[in-house]
């Protein structure tokens, strides 16, 4: 059973037609959450250690040739500390030692900057590596994909994968929830029966949009509904005790909801609840002093 979403959708896989790697890159383009591949940080690490030692080497090996040039007794060579123009236009060992020394830097910087830029992806979420694998690894999906076992096995190191994209981004935890839970149970349930497979993919897909626009909906429904849902248990108890334990009940409640379908920080949670708590308080306040 699969869960991911494609391009803006969730995706469950089945069945399929197209073989080797145009399988495999059509399914992984058909799903942002599936685009997982190597770091190989050790490999990318090894290449800097490298770079920067080349450079060391050519830059000392570079320092001596500027060393020999300043004792020279001819009077351009001596001009190559002050001149470029002298330096380029004779021929000299100087500038291409400098030459190199300038290709590896660029390399090296080059190399640093998308080292820096690897290093900021985040891994594959657990769920989305787990569809990833089940795909690539069964008959229905990308069974044969690759022909040799060292390219079967090139995702088996998990500490060395890192995800382009993900559909856990930017959203709460009720709608996570709903990614992970709510639509594998979905698939294997009903979706199964009544959603078609593609063709290519062997996949079925779930609207991202949909469910995300589904939770949003919850989330309004749940803060019209809440609020006011205490209001009138208030105010149908007469007893104060159980007035201030429904009150207490709600906070919780309502601090773990707004939680779960918010993406606010503790201390925004902690700010709404002591708010919703000072309304309750007024509202029971006002009322009792009016009877």
């Amino acid at each position: 059973m699969n869960h991911a979403p494609s391009d803006n959708q969730a995706s469950t896989s089945r069945a399929s037609k197209t073989d080797g790697y145009d399988k495999l890159a059509a399914w992984i383009a058909s799903d942002r959450g599936l685009s997982i591949y190597r770091r190989f940080a050790r490999l990318n690490a090894k290449n800097l250690l490298y770079l920067q030692a080349e450079i060391i080497t050519v830059a000392e090996d570079l320092q001596e040739i500027i060393d020999e040039d300043q004792k020279s007794e001819d009077a351009k060579v001596k001009r190559y500390s002050t001149s470029v123009w002298y330096l380029k236009n004779t021929p000299s060992l100087q500038w291409a030692r400098f030459l190199e020394l300038r290709r590896l830097l660029n390399e090296y910087n080059n190399a640093l900057i998308q080292q820096a830029q690897l290093l900021r992806f985040n891994s594959p979420h657990s769920r989305d590596l787990e569809t990833f694998k089940d795909w690539v690894g069964s008959k229905k999906g990308g069974n044969y994909v690759c022909s040799t076992r060292l390219e079967q096995d090139q995702w088996k190191d998990e500490k060395d994968l890192i995800a382009l994209s993900g559909r856990y981004e930017n959203v709460d935890h009720l709608t996570r929830w709903v990614f992970r839970v709510a639509i594998p149970w979905f698939d294997r349930v009903i979706g199964e029966r009544i959603k078609p497979d593609d063709i290519e993919t062997g996949t079925v897909y779930y609207d991202d949009d949909q469910i995300i626009r589904g939770t949003r909906i919850v989330s309004t429904v749940f803060s019209s509904v809440f609020p006011a849902s205490s209001m009138l248990v208030l105010y149908v108890l007469n007893s104060m005790a159980a007035r201030l334990v429904v009150i207490i009940v709600y906070n919780v409640l309502f601090s773990v909801l707004v939680g779960l379908m918010t993406r606010a920080r503790r201390v925004e949670i902690f700010a709404a609840s002591v708010a919703f708590a000072a309304v309750q308080v007024a509202f029971i306040t006002n009322f009792s002093s009016k009877n």
